[in-house]
């Protein structure tokens, strides 16, 4: 799934509400923001060759770790739950009696840092099922298991065809849904979502067609 795809993703599944749009849309490009420093590095300071860069440098282990640690699901699990209790105890301290925080604990609010998490959670989750050789680990460090799915989110010869149609359906209607949806600079996130998209498609026929 290419990141405008997961931003997409992420908006509608947990940023319907105007106020959590940045956030969420910022955590759904995290996990990316290793490769894209990996692709600058290689690409433009190295001067290393396009195919060269797919075919061995994306593999090499110490990249490996790098594009593994934000795309970890225990780890992004272990924060999650970290800044629920801090956020939880901040918001109860001073207002409730110790006991009765016990008794009846009060609903915590989702503030940025937590929809932020959050969302590359769903990216992470986003990733398992689209992903074949290129596959992260996404239990590292406890576990370099990877899961080669059936199907690839880009290669042709594992429905990647099919995965990329519905990748432009999703990002079109979540686009249009939340354009709708959102009255103020919700609206530009998606706009830029969008756009993004639409540049990440014309770099992917550049690619494929060896202009």
């Amino acid at each position: 799934m290419t990141t405008p795809a997961h931003a997409a993703l992420s908006l509608i599944v947990l940023g319907r509400s105007e106020r959590n749009a940045l956030p969420v849309a910022l955590g759904a490009v995290a996990p990316d923001v290793p490769m894209l420093v990996f692709y600058v590095w290689e690409r433009l300071v190295r001067g290393v060759s396009e195919g060269r860069i797919w075919s061995e440098r994306y593999f090499d282990p110490g990249w490996q770790v790098v594009f593994d640690i934000p795309g970890s699901i225990p780890l992004l699990g272990i924060a999650l739950c970290i800044l629920l209790v801090v956020i939880g105890r901040r918001s109860t301290a001073g207002r409730v009696p110790p006991a009765a925080m016990a008794a009846a604990p009060r609903p915590t609010k989702l503030t940025a840092s937590t929809l932020f998490v959050a969302s590359m959670i769903v990216h992470a989750l986003g990733d398992l099922p689209l992903h074949r050789e290129d596959a992260h680990r996404h239990f590292f460090p406890f576990s370099d298991w990877r899961f080669t799915s059936p199907v690839s989110y880009w290669d042709p010869e594992h429905y990647g065809g099919y995965a990329a149609a519905a990748e432009v359906v999703l990002v079109l209607a979540v686009s249009v849904f939340l354009f709708r949806t959102y009255r103020g600079r919700g609206r530009w996130i998606v706009a830029g979502v969008a756009g993004i998209y639409a540049l990440f498609i014309g770099f992917a026929v550049l690619m494929w067609s060896g202009l």
